[in-house]
């Protein structure tokens, strides 16, 4: 408890007055000056953990969020993380549940008293989130702008995808925290490809990463792996990332290069095609599982030829036609 209050009372001599953190502003004591704890300011809002595990928790909490919303929502993480950085303040904890966002996609970090400053260490932290070099009890060690980084990515990440990890994989063969070990992400960047076998999950946001520009795969992909893979590069900082997603808000906006309404789908379930298909894309909703589509006229007549009246995305034409190919060979046990 005495280690505590030095802590927070360092903390609290430290005034960081961003909208970006729920910092400190004094200790409390009662009234036989024993600690009892500190004055925070009071967030209003909801953790982001609460709604971008699944597509259709974020259209519950923001119907009218679009992905233009949600990258502005990881640039605001980005740029909130470099700012604490600035202040020399390692959050350590970071994951979705230490982190309010509000209507505007503003976010504030909660949790402070977790966070390193100076020699304090951050003595928690969650496992999904943990760089990979890290090794043995929280407290035992301090953290670098680096392991930050490596959250943070794995943190924009699952944002980004609506909840699926880097290094969750189809069939759910293996586990995932071996494959974060190794530095095996499902996804494919520049100077990486996926091990054969190892495929993303076949759900319908399998594709985000292929609508991403190739600077923030690049970097993300570095970020999550060069550790593992032995890449002398250090890991790409809060700050870099913030401008890579400030770029990819401009090239969704009109006249940039991602200006296409199939950019602000939050999800996709077809890889990136290329500039000139997409002006022939048609709008769509499934009928099967809801999600919003866009079918090229290859697409609408190969599901004609295959008798599929009603639109239905690519996944569900898939489960249909291994649904049919099961019911006309069954198993039959002697």
């Amino acid at each position: 408890m005495r280690w505590r209050e030095q802590k927070l009372r360092l903390i609290c001599s430290r005034p960081i007055r961003s909208p970006c953190v729920a910092w400190p502003r004094a200790m409390l004591y009662d009234e036989l000056r024993r600690f009892v704890g500190v004055l925070i300011p009071r967030v209003d809002g909801v953790p982001l953990g609460a709604f971008t595990s699944h597509a259709e928790l974020l259209k519950k909490q923001f119907p009218l969020w679009t992905r233009y919303d949600l990258i502005k929502l990881c640039l605001h993480l980005a740029e909130s993380v470099h700012t604490l950085h600035r202040h020399g303040v390692i959050l350590g904890d970071l994951h979705p549940g230490n982190v309010i966002v509000s209507d505007n996609d503003s976010v504030c970090w909660v949790d402070v008293d977790s966070m390193q400053i100076e020699d304090y260490p951050c003595t928690v932290g969650t496992e999904r989130f943990r760089a990979p070099e890290l090794h043995g009890n929280y407290g035992g060690f301090l953290r670098t702008c680096s392991h930050d980084a490596y959250a943070l990515s794995v943190l924009l990440f699952m944002t980004l995808t609506l909840g699926l990890s880097p290094f969750s994989r189809q069939g759910e063969e293996g586990d995932m925290r071996e494959s974060a070990r190794k530095g095996e992400p499902s996804y494919a960047f520049a100077s990486y490809k996926p091990p054969a076998g190892i495929y993303p999950p076949d759900t319908p946001g399998r594709y985000v990463w292929s609508y991403l520009p190739r600077k923030l795969r690049d970097d993300l992909g570095h970020n999550l792996t060069c550790v593992q893979r032995r890449d002398l590069r250090p890991r790409v900082m809060p700050g870099y990332l913030a401008r890579c997603l400030q770029q990819y808000l401009r090239d969704m906006e009109p006249g940039g290069r991602r200006n296409h309404p199939m950019y602000r789908d939050l999800l996709h379930d077809s890889s990136c095609p290329p500039p000139s298909l997409l002006e022939k894309m048609t709008p769509n909703i499934c009928s099967d599982c809801g999600i919003r589509f866009r079918e090229a006229p290859d697409d609408v007549a190969r599901r004609l030829r295959q008798s599929h009246a009603r639109p239905l995305c690519r996944l569900c034409i898939r489960r249909r036609s291994a649904l049919n190919q099961s019911s006309r060979n069954p198993t039959i046990n002697h």
